[in-house]
């Protein structure tokens, strides 16, 4: 009986490890207030808090009772969509925190050319994801 009281904490720490160190990178890099600003919504912010917070949980329960959307096809494609807009939201707001933009701009000279590079690296990252996910990945 002890066995199953000490995994139980052991994975109860662990998650409280990671969600812990998700809310602190939220929160020490200022995600949330960095993206209402570039989207001019600053007055949502308690709102995209509560949906991040929200999302987690959701998350943790249609993991923890393995609910699936593969049988509603229709459904992944905005799914799909929202989370590719949110990781491609997050990066660029960690790009924008640790100014790797500018420093990029000004090693390589580039001045306005600096839209080239970024515009390969997004149609390359469009393109890869499209092939895996259209082509490479058989939907039995």
């Amino acid at each position: 009986m002890y066995k199953y009281f000490i995994f139980i904490l052991i994975m109860f720490s662990g998650g409280m490890v990671v969600g812990t160190a998700l809310a602190s990178f939220f929160t020490l890099l200022d995600i949330i207030p960095r993206l209402a600003q570039k989207t001019d919504s600053s007055n949502f912010i308690v709102f995209y808090e509560r949906i991040l917070i929200s999302s987690g949980i959701l998350a943790t329960v249609f993991d923890f009772f393995d609910i699936s959307f593969l049988n509603i096809k229709i459904l992944l494609i905005p799914i799909g969509v929202l989370l590719g807009a949110f990781i491609g939201l997050l990066a660029a707001a960690l790009a924008e925190v640790l100014n790797v933009i500018p420093v990029l701009e000004r090693k390589l000279k580039a001045g306005k050319l600096i839209q080239i590079p970024l515009l390969a690296i997004s149609l390359g990252k469009v393109i890869g994801s499209l092939l895996q996910w259209l082509v490479f990945v058989k939907v039995k």
